[in-house]
């Protein structure tokens, strides 16, 4: 039965009116509340006794941590029964600066196992199941985030993104979810992936409170910018034919925003960005992975790679990393070419030269070309072309970002003709992220408006 949701509800506004009207105890005991009532495998780890700090611009307010990323008192599993003994020494820089800013950490949250997956079919901890339909997945790997904060659990959360895991599973669960420039948030404290392509990202109800937390989290850069003129934004893979009812209500969200005077759209057509996943970018993370990966287990775990896979609970996990080293000896040339031959830098030059030919100031396509794949469809996926790899089409179009390195964010642009939430995703150029979120909050204005 479908479970169609209100627009999640628990702004960082709501949560400050809690607290001011009520106190903070009040707001802890609802997150506690809501925590232990949820039933979509969302939390993965609560703290009962977390304490809220009184001083500074987050006082009082709770936020959740993917388990992916370090923050105490928790272990930091990953979602994998590998790693339920690993605690962390510190928390993660990004999680500290929040921490200073006097917010806490209540709850982990659930994700693909060891985040390795745009599903969260986590067969550890369970699946994490989409909060407008419990037979389909929350997306991944912060699928723990996105419908912890669609299901007004916690205000935001904090995730990962290697090939769309904070915008992926914003799209499924219809809230915002952020990329950063890559390298812009400080590093350190996540099971890492790829060293070129991850960045933690920030997810929440809505870009204004995204525009906060990235403030927050690069204090030096808390001025958001005026958009007074319609933008000129590039148009890419609108009408993908995998799914003509999100092809129907990402074209409505585009017809609104024109209707509204917010942007003008430039249909683009660049080739060069087709299949960046099958030419570069899973090599980079498999070869980079095998490295991170190796080096974890012998230091922290005492381990070869092989036997830490063999601990590993969800199967396509398991295998991935139980065939990383053949998978990136296999790999190294296309490796070898994309990041020291030269075509990752052809890559942003083509980035970039694509907005200056044009004098674009966004790109915009639909977050995934498709609705969140029922639970179950970790390989293959049915669609309206026929069945299709899962991966390959629910990640079709956030990789380029994250192989760019430019700012990337997921905006909720209503819900498709079954009663599922589609993205809008607009990207800019590496450095413009307070831009990009200036530009989404004007967009999601008129968005709302077909939620």
């Amino acid at each position: 039965m479908m479970q169609i949701l209100p627009r999640a509800a628990l702004t960082l506004a709501v949560a400050r009116n809690i607290i001011e009207s009520d106190g903070p105890e009040a707001l802890h005991a609802l997150v506690l509340e809501r925590a232990g009532s949820s039933d979509d495998n969302s939390i993965i780890g609560v703290d009962a006794d977390a304490g809220w700090s009184i001083e500074g611009p987050l006082s009082g307010i709770p936020f959740g941590v993917k388990d992916n990323i370090d923050s105490l008192p928790f272990a930091t599993t990953g979602g994998s029964p590998g790693l339920t003994d690993y605690f962390p020494a510190t928390d993660a820089p990004a999680v500290a600066r929040l921490k200073a800013a006097g917010g806490y950490v209540p709850v982990k949250l659930s994700l693909h196992e060891l985040a390795f997956g745009i599903t969260s079919n986590n067969s550890h901890a369970g699946p994490v199941r989409n909060p407008y339909d419990p037979k389909r997945v929350a997306g991944g790997s912060s699928g723990g985030n996105a419908a912890a904060v669609a299901r007004s659990v916690i205000p935001f959360a904090l995730g990962t993104d290697t090939g769309g895991s904070t915008r992926i599973p914003a799209a499924f669960c219809g809230i915002a979810g952020f990329r950063p420039s890559t390298g812009r948030y400080p590093s350190g404290g996540v099971l890492t992936l790829s060293t070129t392509r991850d960045t933690i990202g920030p997810m929440a109800v809505d870009c204004s409170d995204l525009l906060e937390i990235d403030g927050l989290i690069v204090p030096e850069e808390q001025g958001v910018p005026v958009i007074a003129r319609r933008l000129r934004i590039g148009l890419l893979n609108a009408s993908a034919g995998l799914s003509l009812q999100t092809d129907a209500a990402f074209g409505k969200a585009i017809l609104a925003l024109e209707a509204a005077g917010v942007a003008d759209f430039v249909p683009l057509d660049v080739p060069a960005f087709a299949d960046l996943d099958e030419r570069m970018g899973h090599a980079i993370v498999f070869n980079e992975a095998a490295d991170v990966w190796e080096r974890f287990c012998r230091e922290k775990r005492g381990l070869s790679l092989s036997a830490f896979a063999e601990l590993i609970a969800s199967p396509d996990v398991r295998h991935v990393f139980g065939s990383l080293e053949h998978l990136a000896l296999e790999t190294r040339p296309a490796f070898e070419r994309a990041v020291h031959g030269g075509l990752l830098g052809a890559l942003r030059k083509d980035y970039a030269d694509l907005f200056s030919a044009n004098g674009l100031d966004l790109i915009a396509m639909p977050t995934s070309p498709v609705p969140p794949p029922f639970i179950g469809e970790d390989m293959t996926m049915a669609t309206d072309l026929g069945l299709k790899s899962t991966f390959d089409t629910v990640a079709r179009n956030t990789a380029l970002a994250t192989l760019t390195g430019a700012p990337s964010l997921s905006i909720p642009a209503g819900l498709d003709a079954g009663g599922l939430p589609v993205g809008l995703m607009i990207e800019g150029r590496p450095g413009e992220d307070r831009f990009v979120l200036a530009a989404g909050a004007r967009i999601e204005s008129v968005l709302k408006g077909l939620i």
